[in-house]
């Protein structure tokens, strides 16, 4: 069974959780008076981009679900005839 493409709006999801799970992972690795156990490159200000990238994303998958609901609410009702 071939799997179908993802749309955008679970393409952001998936990013979403990434970004969540990496700003966890960077919170646990140096928070808490863990300075002994820095990353080289990871620091809180890491985490707050991820963060701050995951809420951007969040706010698009917003926009795309809105303008779903409203395609949907504004498009006429179309009845099928059936061939004859």
């Amino acid at each position: 069974m071939a799997q179908q493409p993802a749309d955008e709006k679970e393409l952001l999801r998936l990013q979403i959780q990434a970004y969540e799970f990496y700003a966890g992972l960077i919170d646990r690795a140096v928070g808490n008076g863990g300075r002994e156990a820095i990353m080289p490159k990871w620091d809180e200000q890491r985490a707050l981009e991820y963060r701050q990238l995951a809420e951007q994303l969040r706010q698009r998958l917003a926009e795309l679900e809105r303008d779903d609901t409203s395609a949907t609410e504004t498009q006429p009702a179309t009845v099928e005839t059936p061939a004859r």
